[in-house]
């Protein structure tokens, strides 16, 4: 870090805490360089009352107030104990006073939430998960939501997609203050990679069906059948619709097309045949579906943001390191 004045970090709780993001932020912001005088100097911030009640049960007794937040360099917010619930306003006047500073705001996932109710990612890009998106877009529509990145940053503010993206947030502002290589130091005592673009797309999860109805029994078959080479055509047979019925019906009930989920799903099965097995890419794109290998790696780049080669050796070496 180029100024010597130490940095310092608030991290805000609140009632209803998440854990997981937050024990990221104390373990990365604070734990992590205990006892250093270089590392970054945080604190734990209440956004309402002293004595937090944590998400699993529980409670967190905190000294740090939520008016002092504008004195903090970063101020880092781990998620909101729900995308609805409304946040205090001490909280958002003192999250715009920082942004008038030019402070650094932070949020793990759906803390962008908390950002956007204080108005600091109007005409701004921000991410958040995948599954707030709609939420999120009709709540917020001056924000440039951008759900297929990891994590972005506009200016001083940086939010992150879902609770492995934070991650991949925190040690790219590691390499920014302390340089590549702390934040390798860091990476492999996190057992992460030392560095994944935030423009690679959040690995959405593959809608599964909860009902036993014809639509449920055909995706479950489909699942199964993958290396058949399936169209929505022979979906829609075994559904025993007509294709346009099928379309419809599909994207009332899981809010995307059959075409985007049959991709999701030979997606998904070649992620798996690449983190689990030895398999040659032609033979993985056969056992998915995929015409060629070819496809297969431009569908893979397309959405994931990755080639299938580049992918299977981040997690080898994920393997590796753990």
């Amino acid at each position: 870090m180029t100024n010597k004045k130490p940095h310092r970090v608030a991290i805000c709780v609140y009632d209803g805490l998440s854990m997981l993001e937050y024990g990221a932020a104390v373990e990365i912001f604070a734990s992590h360089g205990r006892g250093r005088s270089d590392w970054y100097q945080t604190q734990v911030v209440a956004t309402d009352t002293p004595v937090i009640q944590l998400q699993g049960g529980g409670r967190l007794e905190v000294d740090g107030r939520v008016d002092d937040l504008p004195g903090y360099d970063t101020i880092l917010m781990p998620g909101w104990r729900h995308i609805d619930a409304q946040v205090p306003a001490p909280l958002l006047s003192a999250l715009r006073e920082a942004a008038s500073l030019n402070r650094r705001l932070v949020s793990f996932c759906s803390g962008a939430f908390v950002l956007a109710a204080a108005g600091v990612l109007d005409g701004k890009v921000a991410t958040t998960h995948w599954k707030y998106a709609d939420a999120f877009a009709r709540r917020f529509p001056k924000v440039n939501l951008q759900i297929n990145r990891l994590y972005v940053q506009d200016g001083n503010i940086h939010t992150s997609a879902g609770s492995a993206a934070c991650l991949d947030l925190s040690i790219q502002l590691i390499r920014e203050d302390f340089g590549v290589e702390q934040a390798n130091r860091t990476a492999r005592r996190l057992v992460v990679p030392g560095h994944r673009d935030g423009d690679q797309q959040q690995f959405i999860e593959l809608p599964v069906p909860k009902r036993r109805d014809e639509l449920g029994k055909t995706l479950e078959w489909a699942i199964q059948h993958l290396a058949d080479g399936l169209t929505v055509d022979r979906l829609a047979e075994h559904c025993h619709m007509s294709r346009r019925t099928f379309d419809r019906k599909f994207t009332q009930s899981f809010g995307l097309t059959a075409k985007q989920w049959l991709l999701n799903a030979q997606l998904e099965r070649a992620r798996y045949w690449l983190e689990c097995s030895e398999l040659a890419i032609e033979l993985i794109a056969q056992q998915c579906g995929f015409a060629t290998a070819l496809s297969l790696r431009l569908h893979f780049e397309k959405s994931l943001g990755v080639t299938p080669s580049r992918y299977r050796r981040q997690f080898a070496l994920q393997q590796r390191q753990a």
